[in-house]
Protein backbone atom coordinates (compact mmCIF):
# COMPACT_ATOMS: atom_id res chain seq x y z
CA UNK A 1 0.00 0.00 0.00
CA UNK A 2 1.79 3.09 -1.22
CA UNK A 3 0.13 5.56 1.11
CA UNK A 4 1.07 3.46 4.12
CA UNK A 5 4.67 3.32 2.97
CA UNK A 6 4.60 7.05 2.41
CA UNK A 7 3.85 7.44 6.09
CA UNK A 8 7.09 5.66 6.81
CA UNK A 9 8.82 7.93 4.35
CA UNK A 10 7.51 11.05 6.00
CA UNK A 11 8.57 9.75 9.38
CA UNK A 12 12.02 8.97 8.07
CA UNK A 13 12.21 12.35 6.41
CA UNK A 14 12.21 13.99 9.79
CA UNK A 15 15.38 12.24 10.84
CA UNK A 16 18.22 14.55 11.67
CA UNK A 17 21.05 15.03 9.27
CA UNK A 18 23.73 12.69 10.42
CA UNK A 19 25.88 10.05 8.88
CA UNK A 20 26.50 6.32 8.78
CA UNK A 21 29.64 4.24 9.10
CA UNK A 22 31.19 2.73 6.02
CA UNK A 23 34.10 0.42 5.42
CA UNK A 24 37.63 0.76 6.71
CA UNK A 25 38.42 1.25 10.34
CA UNK A 26 35.89 -0.03 12.85
CA UNK A 27 33.82 2.77 14.41
CA UNK A 28 35.28 4.25 17.56
CA UNK A 29 33.56 3.45 20.86
CA UNK A 30 30.51 5.59 21.52
CA UNK A 31 31.53 8.74 23.35
CA UNK A 32 30.57 9.10 26.96
CA UNK A 33 27.81 11.52 27.91
CA UNK A 34 28.83 15.16 28.36
CA UNK A 35 30.30 15.84 31.78
CA UNK A 36 30.12 18.85 34.08
CA UNK A 37 33.82 19.65 33.59
CA UNK A 38 34.12 21.43 30.26
CA UNK A 39 37.28 21.50 28.16
CA UNK A 40 39.33 24.67 27.82
CA UNK A 41 39.22 26.47 24.48
CA UNK A 42 42.64 27.93 23.67
CA UNK A 43 43.95 30.20 20.93
CA UNK A 44 45.60 27.13 19.43
CA UNK A 45 42.51 24.92 19.21
CA UNK A 46 39.68 27.49 18.93
CA UNK A 47 39.24 27.08 15.16
CA UNK A 48 39.01 23.29 15.44
CA UNK A 49 36.62 23.58 18.40
CA UNK A 50 34.33 25.83 16.35
CA UNK A 51 34.45 23.40 13.42
CA UNK A 52 33.68 20.51 15.74
CA UNK A 53 30.77 22.36 17.30
CA UNK A 54 29.38 23.29 13.90
CA UNK A 55 29.73 19.71 12.67
CA UNK A 56 27.87 18.43 15.73
CA UNK A 57 25.13 21.03 15.22
CA UNK A 58 24.48 19.88 11.65
CA UNK A 59 23.61 16.44 13.01
CA UNK A 60 20.32 17.91 14.16
CA UNK A 61 20.32 21.33 12.49
CA UNK A 62 20.10 19.99 8.94
CA UNK A 63 16.73 18.38 9.56
CA UNK A 64 14.81 21.44 8.43
CA UNK A 65 16.65 21.71 5.13
CA UNK A 66 16.64 17.97 4.49
CA UNK A 67 12.91 17.70 5.05
CA UNK A 68 12.31 20.56 2.62
CA UNK A 69 14.55 18.87 0.09
CA UNK A 70 12.44 15.74 0.25
CA UNK A 71 9.27 17.66 -0.54
CA UNK A 72 10.65 20.05 -3.17
CA UNK A 73 13.46 18.05 -4.74
CA UNK A 74 15.98 20.75 -3.78
CA UNK A 75 18.61 19.42 -1.40
CA UNK A 76 20.32 21.86 0.94
CA UNK A 77 22.98 20.58 3.31
CA UNK A 78 24.92 22.30 6.03
CA UNK A 79 28.12 21.06 4.45
CA UNK A 80 29.05 19.07 7.53
CA UNK A 81 28.73 15.49 6.27
CA UNK A 82 26.39 12.87 4.91
CA UNK A 83 22.67 13.61 5.33
CA UNK A 84 20.46 10.88 6.72
CA UNK A 85 17.10 12.25 5.66
CA UNK A 86 17.07 11.92 1.89
CA UNK A 87 18.73 8.47 1.76
CA UNK A 88 16.33 7.03 4.34
CA UNK A 89 13.30 8.52 2.62
CA UNK A 90 14.37 7.01 -0.70
CA UNK A 91 14.91 3.73 1.10
CA UNK A 92 11.42 3.71 2.61
CA UNK A 93 9.65 4.98 -0.50
CA UNK A 94 11.19 2.11 -2.42
CA UNK A 95 9.08 -0.22 -0.28
CA UNK A 96 5.97 1.31 -1.88
CA UNK A 97 6.06 -1.47 -4.45
CA UNK A 98 5.57 -4.05 -1.69
CA UNK A 99 2.11 -5.52 -0.94
CA UNK A 100 -0.16 -3.91 1.65
CA UNK A 101 1.38 -3.58 5.08
CA UNK A 102 -0.44 -5.52 7.79
CA UNK A 103 0.04 -5.61 11.55
CA UNK A 104 2.26 -8.52 12.52
CA UNK A 105 3.40 -9.17 8.93
CA UNK A 106 6.99 -8.39 7.95
CA UNK A 107 7.41 -7.03 4.43
CA UNK A 108 10.66 -7.03 2.48
CA UNK A 109 11.70 -5.29 -0.71
CA UNK A 110 14.86 -5.28 -2.83
CA UNK A 111 16.68 -1.98 -3.24
CA UNK A 112 17.52 -0.56 -6.66
CA UNK A 113 21.28 -0.90 -6.30
CA UNK A 114 21.25 -4.07 -4.21
CA UNK A 115 20.39 -5.03 -0.65
CA UNK A 116 16.97 -5.04 1.01
CA UNK A 117 14.68 -3.08 3.32
CA UNK A 118 12.35 -4.76 5.80
CA UNK A 119 9.31 -3.11 7.41
CA UNK A 120 7.25 -4.14 10.45
CA UNK A 121 4.17 -2.15 11.40
CA UNK A 122 1.52 -2.12 14.11
CA UNK A 123 -1.45 -0.14 12.76
CA UNK A 124 -4.99 0.40 13.99
CA UNK A 125 -6.20 0.95 10.44
CA UNK A 126 -4.96 -0.36 7.10
CA UNK A 127 -6.18 2.80 5.38
CA UNK A 128 -4.58 5.59 7.40
CA UNK A 129 -2.19 6.40 10.22
CA UNK A 130 -3.61 6.60 13.74
CA UNK A 131 -2.19 7.95 16.98
CA UNK A 132 -0.12 5.24 18.62
CA UNK A 133 0.80 3.43 15.39
CA UNK A 134 4.37 2.14 15.32
CA UNK A 135 6.71 1.20 12.50
CA UNK A 136 10.15 -0.36 12.38
CA UNK A 137 12.43 -0.19 9.33
CA UNK A 138 15.59 -2.25 8.86
CA UNK A 139 18.08 -1.83 6.02
CA UNK A 140 20.58 -4.44 4.94
CA UNK A 141 23.20 -3.02 2.55
CA UNK A 142 20.44 -1.14 0.77
CA UNK A 143 21.80 0.97 -2.07
CA UNK A 144 19.74 3.82 -3.51
CA UNK A 145 21.25 6.56 -5.71
CA UNK A 146 24.78 5.54 -4.72
CA UNK A 147 24.15 5.72 -0.96
CA UNK A 148 24.37 2.59 1.19
CA UNK A 149 22.16 2.27 4.27
CA UNK A 150 22.33 -0.25 7.09
CA UNK A 151 20.74 -0.46 10.51
CA UNK A 152 17.36 0.20 12.04
CA UNK A 153 14.97 3.02 12.93
CA UNK A 154 11.64 2.85 14.73
CA UNK A 155 8.91 5.48 14.98
CA UNK A 156 5.70 6.00 16.96
CA UNK A 157 3.13 8.49 15.64
CA UNK A 158 1.02 10.90 17.74
CA UNK A 159 -0.72 14.29 17.56
CA UNK A 160 -1.78 13.56 13.99
CA UNK A 161 -3.83 16.16 12.13
CA UNK A 162 -4.72 16.52 8.48
CA UNK A 163 -3.74 13.75 6.08
CA UNK A 164 0.00 13.18 6.19
CA UNK A 165 -0.40 10.15 3.89
CA UNK A 166 -1.93 11.88 0.90
CA UNK A 167 -1.48 15.61 1.46
CA UNK A 168 1.32 18.14 1.93
CA UNK A 169 -0.72 19.77 4.74
CA UNK A 170 -0.56 17.95 8.06
CA UNK A 171 0.77 17.90 11.60
CA UNK A 172 2.43 15.07 13.50
CA UNK A 173 4.73 14.14 16.33
CA UNK A 174 7.17 11.29 15.82
CA UNK A 175 9.08 9.55 18.59
CA UNK A 176 12.03 7.83 16.98
CA UNK A 177 14.93 5.63 17.95
CA UNK A 178 17.96 4.77 15.86
CA UNK A 179 19.91 1.56 16.26
CA UNK A 180 23.26 1.60 14.45
CA UNK A 181 21.69 3.43 11.52
CA UNK A 182 24.51 4.04 9.06
CA UNK A 183 24.72 5.82 5.74
CA UNK A 184 27.72 5.87 3.42
CA UNK A 185 28.05 8.32 0.53
CA UNK A 186 31.31 8.55 -1.36
CA UNK A 187 34.18 8.88 1.11
CA UNK A 188 32.00 10.05 4.03
CA UNK A 189 29.97 7.99 6.46
CA UNK A 190 28.39 8.32 9.90
CA UNK A 191 26.56 5.95 12.25
CA UNK A 192 23.88 7.20 14.66
CA UNK A 193 22.26 5.69 17.76
CA UNK A 194 19.81 7.22 20.19
CA UNK A 195 16.43 8.87 20.60
CA UNK A 196 14.66 11.79 18.93
CA UNK A 197 11.25 13.45 19.14
CA UNK A 198 10.10 15.49 16.16
CA UNK A 199 7.01 17.72 16.01
CA UNK A 200 6.15 19.12 12.60
CA UNK A 201 3.54 21.44 11.16
CA UNK A 202 3.48 21.24 7.36
CA UNK A 203 1.49 24.05 5.71
CA UNK A 204 2.74 23.32 2.16
CA UNK A 205 5.75 21.72 0.44
CA UNK A 206 7.67 24.99 0.90
CA UNK A 207 6.27 26.14 4.23
CA UNK A 208 6.82 24.17 7.42
CA UNK A 209 8.06 24.40 10.96
CA UNK A 210 9.47 21.71 13.17
CA UNK A 211 11.08 21.15 16.54
CA UNK A 212 13.44 18.36 17.50
CA UNK A 213 14.51 17.24 20.95
CA UNK A 214 16.14 14.28 22.58
CA UNK A 215 18.02 13.03 25.61
CA UNK A 216 21.00 11.40 23.94
CA UNK A 217 22.21 10.93 20.39
CA UNK A 218 25.52 9.30 19.48
CA UNK A 219 27.21 9.87 16.12
CA UNK A 220 30.42 8.38 14.74
CA UNK A 221 31.77 10.09 11.63
CA UNK A 222 34.15 8.53 9.16
CA UNK A 223 36.03 9.97 6.23
CA UNK A 224 37.85 7.79 3.68
CA UNK A 225 37.34 4.79 5.96
CA UNK A 226 38.91 6.40 9.04
CA UNK A 227 37.01 7.56 12.10
CA UNK A 228 37.47 11.32 12.57
CA UNK A 229 35.01 11.94 15.41
CA UNK A 230 32.76 10.14 17.87
CA UNK A 231 30.36 12.36 19.81
CA UNK A 232 27.37 12.26 22.12
CA UNK A 233 24.81 15.07 22.05
CA UNK A 234 22.85 15.38 25.29
CA UNK A 235 19.64 17.27 26.07
CA UNK A 236 19.54 18.56 22.53
CA UNK A 237 16.95 20.78 20.88
CA UNK A 238 16.53 22.24 17.43
CA UNK A 239 13.90 24.48 15.88
CA UNK A 240 13.61 24.94 12.14
CA UNK A 241 11.36 26.45 9.53
CA UNK A 242 11.05 26.79 5.79
CA UNK A 243 9.57 29.74 3.94
CA UNK A 244 9.99 29.41 0.19
CA UNK A 245 13.70 28.84 -0.41
CA UNK A 246 14.73 30.30 2.97
CA UNK A 247 15.57 27.60 5.50
CA UNK A 248 16.22 28.54 9.13
CA UNK A 249 17.50 26.40 12.00
CA UNK A 250 18.89 26.91 15.50
CA UNK A 251 20.21 24.29 17.91
CA UNK A 252 21.31 23.98 21.54
CA UNK A 253 23.02 21.00 23.20
CA UNK A 254 25.89 19.64 25.25
CA UNK A 255 28.46 17.58 23.38
CA UNK A 256 31.30 15.33 24.47
CA UNK A 257 33.50 12.84 22.69
CA UNK A 258 36.77 12.56 20.87
CA UNK A 259 38.12 13.60 17.49
CA UNK A 260 41.38 13.39 15.59
CA UNK A 261 41.72 17.19 15.80
CA UNK A 262 40.89 17.70 19.49
CA UNK A 263 41.26 14.43 21.35
CA UNK A 264 38.82 14.15 24.27
CA UNK A 265 36.50 17.15 24.72
CA UNK A 266 33.30 18.41 26.34
CA UNK A 267 31.53 21.67 25.39
CA UNK A 268 28.13 23.30 25.16
CA UNK A 269 26.93 24.62 21.81
CA UNK A 270 24.18 27.11 21.01
CA UNK A 271 23.09 29.25 18.09
CA UNK A 272 23.16 32.93 19.08
CA UNK A 273 21.66 33.73 15.67
CA UNK A 274 19.77 31.13 13.58
CA UNK A 275 21.48 29.72 10.52
CA UNK A 276 19.68 30.77 7.35
CA UNK A 277 20.28 29.05 4.01
CA UNK A 278 18.88 30.05 0.64
CA UNK A 279 19.71 27.18 -1.65
CA UNK A 280 23.43 26.90 -0.87
CA UNK A 281 25.40 24.06 0.72
CA UNK A 282 26.33 26.29 3.68
CA UNK A 283 24.42 28.99 5.58
CA UNK A 284 24.26 32.56 4.25
CA UNK A 285 24.00 34.00 7.76
CA UNK A 286 23.90 33.02 11.41
CA UNK A 287 26.17 32.57 14.41
CA UNK A 288 26.99 29.82 16.89
CA UNK A 289 28.92 29.88 20.18
CA UNK A 290 30.86 26.99 21.71
CA UNK A 291 31.46 27.40 25.44
CA UNK A 292 34.26 25.63 27.28
CA UNK A 293 35.80 25.98 30.72
CA UNK A 294 36.03 29.77 31.22
CA UNK A 295 36.49 30.24 27.48
CA UNK A 296 34.52 30.34 24.25
CA UNK A 297 34.69 30.63 20.47
CA UNK A 298 31.99 32.16 18.30
CA UNK A 299 31.41 31.26 14.66
CA UNK A 300 29.80 34.01 12.60
CA UNK A 301 28.83 33.47 8.97
CA UNK A 302 30.32 36.32 6.93
CA UNK A 303 28.78 35.16 3.66
CA UNK A 304 28.44 31.99 1.59
CA UNK A 305 32.24 31.90 1.16
CA UNK A 306 33.69 32.86 4.54
CA UNK A 307 33.25 32.47 8.30
CA UNK A 308 34.73 34.53 11.18
CA UNK A 309 35.95 32.85 14.36
CA UNK A 310 36.23 34.95 17.53
CA UNK A 311 38.02 33.43 20.52
CA UNK A 312 37.39 34.74 24.03
CA UNK A 313 40.09 33.44 26.35
CA UNK A 314 38.01 34.16 29.46
CA UNK A 315 34.60 33.46 27.94
CA UNK A 316 33.47 36.95 28.93
CA UNK A 317 32.78 38.28 25.46
CA UNK A 318 36.13 40.07 25.17
CA UNK A 319 37.63 38.87 21.90
CA UNK A 320 41.29 37.90 22.21
CA UNK A 321 41.78 36.39 18.74
CA UNK A 322 39.93 36.64 15.42
CA UNK A 323 40.38 34.55 12.28
CA UNK A 324 38.46 34.57 8.99
CA UNK A 325 38.48 31.33 6.99
CA UNK A 326 36.84 30.13 3.82
CA UNK A 327 34.08 27.61 4.37
CA UNK A 328 36.23 24.95 2.69
CA UNK A 329 39.15 25.58 5.03
CA UNK A 330 36.87 25.73 8.06
CA UNK A 331 35.06 22.46 7.31
CA UNK A 332 38.40 20.74 6.72
CA UNK A 333 39.24 21.35 10.40
CA UNK A 334 36.61 18.83 11.57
Amino acid sequence: MKHTTLALAVGAALILSACGGGGGDAPAPVASAPVSTLSTITAGNANSVAANGYGASTVIGDSSSSFTGILTGVSVSGGGGVGVVAPVLKLIKHAGSAPQLLTGVTMSSSCTGGGTVTIDATMRSEQALSNGDTMSVSAQNCVEDGETVNGKLSVTFSNLSGDMLNSSIFGATLDMRFTTLSITSGSEAVTVNGDMKVAINQASPTSNSLSISGQSLQATEQRSGSTIASVTLANYTMTGSTNGNAITSAASFAVAGNSTALGQFSYTVKNVQPFVSTGRAVPDSGALIVNGAGSSVTLTVVDSNNVRLDHSAKGDGVITQTNTLTWAAFLALQ
